[in-house]
């Protein structure tokens, strides 16, 4: 595949005719990702945004998990990403789309095993999603185009093993299917099975549903591949074959791909170096650069506009504007009159991105650090910095603020416990529990939604720790994610603003309906005792 600047013509792209679920929509365009992205050219542009549309939905999967939604809602949510990250103009072009953002996210997550099982995870859930929107008769087609071993039985066979099958079911308690499958091969009216089969009232509903929908698909595949359902006596076992329906199958087809994808990444990880030599001033900068690429939705939520001052910064965080992470600086360098050099980085450009000027900057830090730096020790040890990530110095670069992401992974030596020695990083990955329910309690967090995040950072979910934080601090749900620190303050003000704004408008309600009252003269009389309520709420 050749990559060409985003003004050179486009190529045609080869047929991909016979892929599997081709006649359906792209969400059902389902591979086990064995055949290499068809040949022809792809921009530079494009190159990113297959990459980053794809990651959105990965992004968008784990969140979904995080906050235990469950798997009718997460398969809905799945469907909706794909379709509006994944399509492209034709079937065949969201067929390429889908295969060049795979491999690409591929050779991104390949270098360490924390980003190999990152990427492993969400790749098996948006693969199982998928083929669970398959029809049927899909799932059939899928198997064999791809070679897996999972033959569906006919309708004969499944009538010929109707009893036994059941008596799997029952086994493991799964009445609901018992009566279903006994009937499945059937045309006329459900009959109940006698004797042990015999059903509870809701166990029939159940079944009658299930025929209603279609009969139980069982697929005949070779035992020694699911040992585990052969050990705990969940499949049926004729002639070498074990008997999996159709639910049970869902997981094979997964760990099929997992292990396919698991040996890929392994390969990829092999091929990094090579790749970073051949591509060191193209595509290696932009690959490696993915994992800590923030996809936020949340590009049009602007900054508040506005520049602020020095003199706002102490009642910006007095009002719980800044995340944890900035407020921990923040308090660290007010005591301390000290930040060492990575803390600082983070902290300066932060401040930069929520709109403190560089004049501004340089002021408050030099009035920060003055207690223990003189001015000249100032100017040269640290505004050098300052004005290097405003972009004044060196090659004048207009640096951004760090995402979160970059935040988390940063080595900063620990949780800035040691005076003078706080070095940022992100709170949630680096205080223990009790640290993080002190510093949390400080700033009014429920104490619910505290243990939560707590929990939450112990799962290494710092992010969306982060984001319970801000609900049980502001009382406002955060359901966009936090991917920059810039992200929480911008919501924060955001919320404060249109509250007060509530408020304004609400007491000019009240006062303007006094004033009818007032005019009409049907005010209720003045007394000394409503007086001193109305001077009291004022």
């Amino acid at each position: 595949m050749e990559f060409i600047n985003a003004s050179t013509r486009p190529t045609e792209v080869q047929s991909t005719a016979g892929t599997p679920g081709a006649a359906g929509n792209g969400f059902a365009q389902l591979t086990m990702y064995k055949e290499r992205p068809v040949d022809g050219e792809i921009s530079i542009e494009d190159f990113e945004k297959y990459a980053l549309d794809r990651l959105r939905i990965l992004k968008a999967i784990e969140e979904a998990k995080l906050r235990s939604k469950t798997e009718d809602v997460i398969q809905q949510e799945v469907r909706k990403h794909w379709e509006k990250h994944m399509q492209a103009g034709s079937k065949q072009a969201a067929h390429r789309k889908d295969l060049i953002s795979h491999y690409i996210l591929r050779l991104a997550y390949c270098r360490t095993a924390d980003l190999r099982n990152w990427l492993l995870q969400q790749e098996c859930l948006l693969f199982k999603y998928r083929f669970k929107h398959l029809y049927k008769s899909q799932q059939v087609e899928f198997f064999t185009s791809m070679g897996l071993p999972y033959h569906a039985i006919s309708d004969d066979e499944a009538a010929e093993l109707a009893e036994d099958l059941a008596a799997v079911f029952k086994a493991t308690g799964d009445y609901g299917k018992v009566n279903a499958v006994a009937n499945s091969h059937r045309t006329d009216t459900p009959r109940r099975l006698g004797g042990d089969y015999e059903l509870s009232d809701e166990g029939w509903k159940q079944a009658a549903a299930m025929q209603q929908r279609e009969r139980v698909l069982f697929y005949k595949v070779p035992f020694q591949l699911v040992p585990d359902l052969v050990g705990a006596r969940r499949v049926l076992l004729k002639g070498g074959q074990a008997y999996v329906d159709e639910d049970q199958v869902y997981s094979l087809v997964v760990g099929s791909f997992r292990t396919c994808l698991s040996a890929a990444l392994i390969e990829a990880a092999r091929a990094w170096g090579e790749f970073t030599v051949a591509e060191a001033d193209r595509l290696a900068p932009l690959v490696d650069s993915l994992p800590s690429r923030s996809v936020s939705n949340n590009g049009n939520r602007k900054v508040p506009v506005g520049e602020i001052s020095a003199g706002q910064i102490q009642s910006l965080v007095a009002g719980r504007h800044f995340p944890l992470c900035m407020t921990v600086m923040y308090e660290r360098l007010t005591n301390e009159h000290h930040l060492k050099h990575w803390g600082l980085q983070q902290f300066t450009l932060f401040m930069k991105a929520v709109g403190l000027p560089l004049e501004q900057a340089l002021m408050f830090f030099r009035q920060q650090f003055s207690p223990r730096t003189s001015g000249e020790k100032f100017n040269k040890e640290y505004a050098y910095n300052i004005r290097y990530n405003y972009g004044q110095e060196g090659k004048r670069t207009d640096w951004t603020e760090w995402s979160c992401v970059k935040i988390i992974n940063q080595e900063v030596g620990g949780a800035c416990s040691a005076p003078c020695e706080c070095n940022g990083g992100c709170p949630y990955k680096t205080y223990d529990a009790n640290q993080l329910r002190t510093a949390l309690s400080r700033l009014n967090c429920d104490d619910k939604v505290i243990r939560e995040v707590i929990d939450k950072a112990r799962g290494k979910h710092y992010q969306l720790a982060c984001g319970l934080a801000f609900e049980g601090i502001t009382g406002s749900p955060q359901e966009t994610g936090i991917n920059k620190p810039s992200e929480y303050y911008a919501a924060s003000v955001e919320l404060a603003t249109q509250r007060a704004a509530a408020a304004a408008n609400n007491q000019q309600q009240q006062a303007a309906g006094q004033q009818q009252q007032q005019q009409r003269g049907d005010a209720p009389p003045s007394t000394p005792l409503a007086a001193k309520a109305v001077t009291s709420t004022g």
